[in-house]
Parts: C-alpha cells; structure tokens; sequence
C-alpha cells in the first residue's frame, strides 16, 4: 500500500501551526527525548505555592534538579502562599501563564499537584490551558507531602 501523504505531514488535516509554535514543539519534544532541542534550550518557571516553607524550599529544590536534569533554563521562580486557593485568584499563577501565553517561557515545573490547585478539575483545567498555548506543566512530585503522610523532617 502506498501513503500518498508527504512526510511533512504529521499535523492533523486542517491544523495550522506558526512556523515559532512548531519550532517550540519540537524543543519540546527533543527536550522530552533527552536531546538538546535544535532551536535553544527549553525555557521553564518553577512556581511553588505554600505556607509551609521548609516544604516550599524542599519543592524548590527538587524542581531546580528536574529542570536540570532536563536540560532546562530556569527563567524565574514564583513562590506566593497559597492564602487564595482558587488558580485564577492566585496572582503568581496568572503571571506564570502570562508569561507562557507570552512565548516567555516553554513550561511550569511545579513541586506537586495541590501547588497548582487542590482541586482536580481546577488543576485540569490550568493543564488544559497550558497545552492549548504550547506549552507544558510539570509536575516533579506526583504525589503530595500532606497525602503520602511525609513533613518537611521526613515520615510522620
């Protein structure tokens, strides 16, 4: 059987993509590869939200270690409390997606999913958001300290 489709044509049929928004996706997809991407280091922000600090720095270093694992720039670092719980009211949060709605960055590395939201859906909905730019969300810790039992001092 033959394929009549160019080889160019991995896109959808009616998907248009900027000639910058394929160039950011296959950054990002080499940096996913583990190959340095063709166009520039992928640029990530690393936003943590909490009011346990010792948790918050621990967070902080674990995303500085995936970045660089990675193989990414971290541009900023955006620490707020969590006072405001809902994603849309927290002001570091809106600045981080600006940011990524701006082309500023590629991606938010983040410590662990409540950092987001501890809603699921308010959490999905901020991924979805995320993707629809381009762009990526990482999370270096899957699980949460406060769910799996674990402090800032070790197991309780």
């Amino acid at each position: 059987m033959l394929n009549n489709q160019s080889p160019d044509s991995h896109e959808p049929p009616g998907v248009r993509r900027t000639e910058r928004d394929q160039q950011r996706r296959r950054a990002l997809a080499d940096a996913a590869a583990g190959f340095s991407p063709s166009t520039g280091r992928v640029k990530c922000l690393i936003y943590l939200s909490g009011s346990d600090g010792a948790l918050t720095r621990q967070a902080r270093d674990t995303c500085e270690e995936a970045a660089e694992a990675f193989c990414w720039d971290v541009a900023d670092v955006i620490e707020e409390d969590d006072a405001q719980p809902a994603p849309r009211e927290r002001g570091g949060l809106s600045q981080a997606l600006s940011r990524l709605c701006e082309g500023e960055i590629d991606g938010i590395v983040t410590g662990w999913p409540s950092m987001i939201s501890p809603s699921a859906a308010e959490r999905e909905s901020v991924e979805q958001e995320v993707r629809q730019v381009g762009g990526f969300l990482y999370t270096a810790k899957p699980a949460d300290p406060a769910a799996s039992g674990t402090t800032a001092g070790g197991t309780t």
